[in-house]
Protein backbone atom coordinates (compact mmCIF):
# COMPACT_ATOMS: atom_id res chain seq x y z
CA UNK A 1 0.00 0.00 0.00
CA UNK A 2 1.70 3.49 -1.15
CA UNK A 3 2.13 6.38 1.57
CA UNK A 4 -1.39 7.93 -0.49
CA UNK A 5 -3.45 4.83 0.25
CA UNK A 6 -2.60 4.66 3.70
CA UNK A 7 -3.55 8.59 3.63
CA UNK A 8 -6.79 7.95 1.56
CA UNK A 9 -7.49 5.05 3.79
CA UNK A 10 -7.45 7.13 6.95
CA UNK A 11 -9.13 9.59 5.93
CA UNK A 12 -11.81 7.40 5.03
CA UNK A 13 -11.95 5.99 8.62
CA UNK A 14 -12.55 8.62 10.04
CA UNK A 15 -8.62 9.16 11.30
CA UNK A 16 -8.95 12.82 10.38
CA UNK A 17 -11.16 13.87 13.06
CA UNK A 18 -9.09 15.57 15.81
CA UNK A 19 -11.92 16.72 18.49
CA UNK A 20 -10.70 14.10 20.78
CA UNK A 21 -7.36 16.25 21.38
CA UNK A 22 -9.28 19.42 21.93
CA UNK A 23 -9.13 19.00 25.43
CA UNK A 24 -5.56 18.37 25.44
CA UNK A 25 -5.00 21.84 23.51
CA UNK A 26 -1.21 23.03 23.85
CA UNK A 27 -0.36 19.91 25.94
CA UNK A 28 3.58 19.39 26.01
CA UNK A 29 4.32 22.39 24.61
CA UNK A 30 4.17 24.74 27.92
CA UNK A 31 8.25 25.24 27.76
CA UNK A 32 8.27 26.98 23.96
CA UNK A 33 7.70 30.53 24.70
CA UNK A 34 8.93 32.89 22.18
CA UNK A 35 12.40 33.08 23.09
CA UNK A 36 12.65 29.37 22.14
CA UNK A 37 11.13 29.36 18.25
CA UNK A 38 11.78 31.49 15.37
CA UNK A 39 10.01 34.62 15.19
CA UNK A 40 9.39 36.40 11.84
CA UNK A 41 9.17 40.08 11.71
CA UNK A 42 7.72 42.43 9.39
CA UNK A 43 10.95 44.81 8.85
CA UNK A 44 11.57 47.58 6.45
CA UNK A 45 14.88 46.95 4.30
CA UNK A 46 17.57 49.91 4.54
CA UNK A 47 19.47 50.66 1.99
CA UNK A 48 23.35 49.14 1.98
CA UNK A 49 22.05 46.71 4.77
CA UNK A 50 22.42 42.80 4.51
CA UNK A 51 18.84 42.51 3.96
CA UNK A 52 18.85 44.21 0.64
CA UNK A 53 18.55 42.63 -3.33
CA UNK A 54 17.01 42.79 -6.30
CA UNK A 55 13.91 41.03 -4.74
CA UNK A 56 14.13 43.22 -1.31
CA UNK A 57 15.03 46.75 -2.36
CA UNK A 58 15.03 49.04 0.17
CA UNK A 59 11.89 51.53 0.89
CA UNK A 60 9.97 48.17 1.28
CA UNK A 61 8.46 45.78 3.86
CA UNK A 62 10.11 42.04 4.25
CA UNK A 63 9.41 39.24 5.89
CA UNK A 64 12.45 38.27 8.18
CA UNK A 65 11.56 34.59 7.82
CA UNK A 66 10.64 33.73 4.28
CA UNK A 67 12.24 36.60 2.89
CA UNK A 68 9.07 37.38 1.50
CA UNK A 69 8.74 41.27 -0.28
CA UNK A 70 5.79 43.37 0.47
CA UNK A 71 6.50 46.38 -1.17
CA UNK A 72 5.90 50.02 0.02
CA UNK A 73 2.59 49.62 1.41
CA UNK A 74 1.44 46.24 3.45
CA UNK A 75 -2.43 45.88 4.65
CA UNK A 76 -2.03 44.69 8.21
CA UNK A 77 -4.43 43.61 10.87
CA UNK A 78 -3.10 44.12 14.64
CA UNK A 79 -3.31 41.89 17.16
CA UNK A 80 -1.29 43.01 20.26
CA UNK A 81 0.45 45.73 21.22
CA UNK A 82 3.36 46.39 24.10
CA UNK A 83 5.72 48.84 25.26
CA UNK A 84 9.39 47.39 25.46
CA UNK A 85 12.83 48.91 26.10
CA UNK A 86 15.21 47.98 23.18
CA UNK A 87 18.92 47.87 23.16
CA UNK A 88 21.11 48.70 20.14
CA UNK A 89 24.72 48.60 19.58
CA UNK A 90 26.59 51.83 19.48
CA UNK A 91 28.08 51.39 16.09
CA UNK A 92 26.72 50.68 12.43
CA UNK A 93 24.33 48.80 11.65
CA UNK A 94 23.06 49.54 15.47
CA UNK A 95 21.81 45.99 15.69
CA UNK A 96 19.37 45.08 18.57
CA UNK A 97 20.92 42.90 20.66
CA UNK A 98 18.24 42.75 23.99
CA UNK A 99 14.73 43.41 24.32
CA UNK A 100 13.18 44.13 27.86
CA UNK A 101 10.50 44.93 29.67
CA UNK A 102 9.80 48.61 30.59
CA UNK A 103 12.05 48.81 33.61
CA UNK A 104 13.24 45.51 33.38
CA UNK A 105 17.37 46.45 33.42
CA UNK A 106 19.16 49.47 35.40
CA UNK A 107 20.09 52.50 33.15
CA UNK A 108 22.00 55.36 33.07
CA UNK A 109 20.20 58.58 31.85
CA UNK A 110 22.74 60.82 29.88
CA UNK A 111 22.06 64.30 29.19
CA UNK A 112 23.15 65.98 26.21
CA UNK A 113 26.94 67.45 26.12
CA UNK A 114 26.66 70.93 27.13
CA UNK A 115 25.66 73.30 24.28
CA UNK A 116 24.25 70.63 22.38
CA UNK A 117 21.30 70.05 21.17
CA UNK A 118 18.96 66.61 22.12
CA UNK A 119 17.18 64.29 24.75
CA UNK A 120 18.42 62.12 27.30
CA UNK A 121 19.59 59.54 27.02
CA UNK A 122 18.95 55.69 28.71
CA UNK A 123 22.31 53.82 29.02
CA UNK A 124 22.67 50.08 29.69
CA UNK A 125 25.74 50.67 32.19
CA UNK A 126 27.21 46.78 31.56
CA UNK A 127 27.64 47.34 27.92
CA UNK A 128 27.58 50.87 27.22
CA UNK A 129 24.52 50.62 24.35
CA UNK A 130 21.87 52.57 23.81
CA UNK A 131 18.52 51.71 25.21
CA UNK A 132 15.33 53.28 24.24
CA UNK A 133 11.95 52.74 24.77
CA UNK A 134 9.85 51.58 21.37
CA UNK A 135 6.94 49.70 20.51
CA UNK A 136 5.78 46.27 19.16
CA UNK A 137 3.16 45.01 17.21
CA UNK A 138 2.23 41.90 16.39
CA UNK A 139 0.08 41.60 13.06
CA UNK A 140 -1.47 39.25 10.80
CA UNK A 141 -1.37 40.17 7.07
CA UNK A 142 -5.32 39.44 5.23
CA UNK A 143 -3.67 39.19 1.81
CA UNK A 144 -1.15 36.54 2.72
CA UNK A 145 -2.52 34.68 5.55
CA UNK A 146 -0.01 31.71 5.45
CA UNK A 147 2.35 33.52 6.36
CA UNK A 148 1.20 33.49 10.56
CA UNK A 149 1.96 36.33 12.62
CA UNK A 150 4.62 39.00 11.98
CA UNK A 151 6.23 41.70 14.82
CA UNK A 152 6.72 44.83 14.38
CA UNK A 153 9.34 46.54 15.92
CA UNK A 154 9.49 49.61 14.71
CA UNK A 155 13.01 51.84 16.07
CA UNK A 156 13.25 55.85 17.22
CA UNK A 157 12.97 57.38 13.41
CA UNK A 158 9.38 55.60 12.62
CA UNK A 159 7.96 56.49 16.46
CA UNK A 160 5.78 60.05 15.03
CA UNK A 161 3.86 57.61 12.84
CA UNK A 162 3.54 54.86 15.08
CA UNK A 163 1.91 56.96 17.90
CA UNK A 164 -0.23 58.82 14.89
CA UNK A 165 -1.28 54.75 14.04
CA UNK A 166 -1.67 54.56 17.90
CA UNK A 167 -4.37 57.23 18.25
CA UNK A 168 -6.41 56.32 15.09
CA UNK A 169 -6.06 52.78 16.71
CA UNK A 170 -7.45 54.22 20.13
CA UNK A 171 -10.51 56.43 18.24
CA UNK A 172 -11.94 53.48 16.02
CA UNK A 173 -15.55 53.13 17.00
CA UNK A 174 -17.76 50.58 16.37
CA UNK A 175 -21.33 50.84 14.89
CA UNK A 176 -22.79 51.33 18.49
CA UNK A 177 -20.00 53.39 19.43
CA UNK A 178 -18.27 51.35 21.87
CA UNK A 179 -14.25 51.24 21.11
CA UNK A 180 -13.25 48.91 18.75
CA UNK A 181 -10.77 46.06 19.61
CA UNK A 182 -7.09 46.46 18.66
CA UNK A 183 -8.32 44.04 15.68
CA UNK A 184 -11.25 45.72 14.30
CA UNK A 185 -10.17 47.49 11.26
CA UNK A 186 -7.77 46.61 8.26
CA UNK A 187 -4.95 48.96 7.99
CA UNK A 188 -2.49 49.66 5.26
CA UNK A 189 0.84 50.93 6.51
CA UNK A 190 2.99 52.89 4.18
CA UNK A 191 7.09 52.98 4.25
CA UNK A 192 9.28 55.35 2.43
CA UNK A 193 13.28 56.43 1.61
CA UNK A 194 13.66 59.64 3.75
CA UNK A 195 16.73 61.76 4.60
CA UNK A 196 19.42 59.96 7.78
CA UNK A 197 19.09 62.57 10.28
CA UNK A 198 22.51 60.98 10.78
CA UNK A 199 24.42 60.92 7.44
CA UNK A 200 22.44 63.65 5.31
CA UNK A 201 23.70 62.80 2.34
CA UNK A 202 22.00 59.14 2.24
CA UNK A 203 18.67 57.68 3.10
CA UNK A 204 17.00 55.74 5.76
CA UNK A 205 13.82 53.71 5.51
CA UNK A 206 11.19 54.56 7.97
CA UNK A 207 7.57 53.79 8.56
CA UNK A 208 6.00 57.00 7.56
CA UNK A 209 1.98 56.66 7.69
CA UNK A 210 -1.26 54.50 8.26
CA UNK A 211 -4.52 54.85 6.99
CA UNK A 212 -7.32 52.73 7.82
CA UNK A 213 -8.74 50.17 5.45
CA UNK A 214 -12.34 48.49 5.68
CA UNK A 215 -13.67 46.38 8.96
CA UNK A 216 -12.83 43.14 9.75
CA UNK A 217 -15.22 41.05 8.68
CA UNK A 218 -16.28 38.47 10.81
CA UNK A 219 -15.15 35.75 8.30
CA UNK A 220 -11.47 36.94 8.83
CA UNK A 221 -11.80 37.71 12.33
CA UNK A 222 -12.80 33.63 13.02
CA UNK A 223 -10.41 32.18 10.01
CA UNK A 224 -7.45 34.79 11.04
CA UNK A 225 -7.67 36.44 14.26
CA UNK A 226 -9.38 34.29 16.54
CA UNK A 227 -7.38 31.43 16.71
CA UNK A 228 -3.85 33.47 17.14
CA UNK A 229 -5.02 35.78 19.98
CA UNK A 230 -4.51 34.03 23.07
CA UNK A 231 -1.22 32.56 22.09
CA UNK A 232 0.04 36.25 20.33
CA UNK A 233 -0.90 38.09 23.49
CA UNK A 234 1.20 35.76 25.33
CA UNK A 235 4.34 36.37 23.33
CA UNK A 236 3.92 39.40 23.15
CA UNK A 237 4.14 39.69 26.48
CA UNK A 238 7.31 37.64 26.48
CA UNK A 239 9.14 39.15 23.77
CA UNK A 240 11.58 40.31 25.80
CA UNK A 241 15.82 39.48 25.75
CA UNK A 242 15.14 38.43 22.07
CA UNK A 243 17.37 38.72 19.80
CA UNK A 244 17.54 39.85 16.35
CA UNK A 245 19.59 40.19 13.45
CA UNK A 246 17.54 42.70 11.52
CA UNK A 247 19.61 46.53 11.27
CA UNK A 248 17.62 49.21 12.45
CA UNK A 249 16.08 52.17 10.60
CA UNK A 250 18.73 54.88 11.26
Amino acid sequence: MTTVDVAANAVANGADDMNFLESMAGDGLENMDVNTTSISYLSLVQPDSSAESEENPAGTWRNTTTNKNYGNEVKVIPLAFRTIWNERESEPPFTTVGRYPVGGIHVETRQPSKGKKGYPKMINPDTGNEVQELFVYAVILPDYPEDGVLYFNPTVGSMRACKAWNRQLKSCLLSNGAQAPIFGFQWYLRSELTQNPQQPSKQVTRFVQAYRDSITTKELFIDLVQPQLAITKQNVLQLTENISEEEVDE
